[in-house]
């Protein structure tokens, strides 16, 4: 009975040696991940940090521009307003230079050309007669 208890101590005494190789392993290659671990996250907030202070500013900066176009919410829409009147009064002054100016003016040139056809025969004509 002694052998028995004898082989059982030493069968478990190298099973423990065993469970203990392996878990050292195990602590050992959870010891590298963390490590890993540590230096990306390490990583990650430095890089993290420059990012974060840029938005803050960016946030800062669409801040103020929301305030100056807040404050002047009533001059940019008046200007809005002045620029349409002026555009329709330009397309109302067009259709009336097409309208009503243009034909005078047509017929002026219309005019003028006939005029100075009429010359142009009478000149011809007393050339010729010369």
């Amino acid at each position: 009975m002694d052998a028995i208890q004898d082989i059982l101590l030493l069968i478990l005494t190298i099973g423990g040696i065993v469970l203990t190789i392996i878990l050292i392993t195990v602590l050992l290659r959870f010891h590298k991940l963390l490590q890993q671990a540590q230096y990306d996250l390490k990583r990650i907030s430095d890089e993290a940090v420059p990012a974060l202070r840029k938005s803050q500013q960016v946030a800062a900066r669409t801040e103020e521009a929301l305030t100056v176009v807040t404050d002047n919410r009533m001059a940019v829409t008046n200007a809005v307003e002045n620029v349409r009147k002026v555009t329709e009064n330009l397309y109302r002054l067009e259709n009336i230079l097409q309208q009503q100016v243009e034909p005078s003016v047509v017929g002026l040139a219309n005019r003028l050309a006939g005029i100075r056809r009429g010359i142009d025969s009478f000149l011809s004509t007393w050339r010729s007669k010369r």
